[in-house]
């Protein structure tokens, strides 16, 4: 799946700080009208005012009570976390990844775009990529599930905190799970307990069972669904000096 990827009932101990204060469930009025801008923040746990965080500028495709859909388009600017030599956080070796200073960063989405999907109160987010994505020639690559905690909302942006572990289901719905190796480390480096893990763990198993049973961030609709081309790359506020 080409492009930059981004790591990431809520984990107890995951949910403290990931949004700001006075935010709302997902799922939760007043909604964005499609085509807004909406950014998309996942935050590490018990995160401060001037950590690093991830945030992707996105276009609403559809805000209600449902949830949220929204469509982050090629050569969109997103911050990041990464080391602090200015790298991303994935080229620091795993034994030491959940040690490290995060410093903010900012990367350009050169993929295909991505049509992400948050159920209101889910512990996960279903991620939709394309191979090819040139004119009516659009090639589905599968769905990517994100684990992490349920969406709440403030003004025009919505807030998680990513669980490490994640999903990935191809077209032909083979399904494997992803980042095993990262969720070990973490535990071993203290970012998360042997609770929490198995949790996330559960939340991996729900998030099986709601593809295997039809839940609507799945529906054939998604895969079928394309950006209204009049629509703007969506710009990233207050970008690092």
């Amino acid at each position: 799946m080409a492009g930059v990827v981004i790591e990431a009932s809520a984990v107890p101990r995951a949910t403290a700080a990931t949004a700001p204060s006075g935010a709302r469930e997902l799922g939760v009025a007043p909604f964005l009208s499609t085509g807004a801008q909406i950014d998309w923040h996942s935050r590490k746990p018990r995160w401060q005012q001037g950590d690093a965080s991830n945030i992707a500028p996105m276009r609403v495709v559809r805000d209600d009570e449902r949830g949220l859909v929204a469509w982050l388009t090629p050569g969109t600017l997103l911050e990041g976390m990464g080391a602090s030599n200015g790298k991303r956080i994935r080229t620091v070796p795993l034994d030491q990844r959940w040690l490290v200073d995060r410093t903010r960063i900012v990367e350009e989405w050169w993929g295909n775009g991505v049509l992400r999907i948050a159920p209101a109160g889910t512990p996960w987010s279903v991620w939709l990529f394309w191979n090819e994505a040139t004119g009516d020639d659009w090639e589905f690559a599968g769905w990517y599930v994100n684990l992490e905690n349920a969406h709440q909302r403030l003004h025009a942006a919505t807030h998680s905190s990513d669980h490490v572990l994640d999903v990935e289901i191809d077209a032909a719905g083979d399904i494997s799970l992803k980042d095993e190796d990262e969720l070990e480390a973490a535990i071993e480096q203290g970012r998360i307990s042997v609770d929490e893990a198995q949790q996330i763990t559960r939340h991996a198993d729900a998030a099986i069972a709601a593809f295997r049973d039809g839940h609507w961030a799945f529906a054939q609709r998604w895969v079928d669904w394309r950006p209204d081309p009049t629509w703007t790359i969506p710009q990233l506020a207050d970008l690092p000096s």
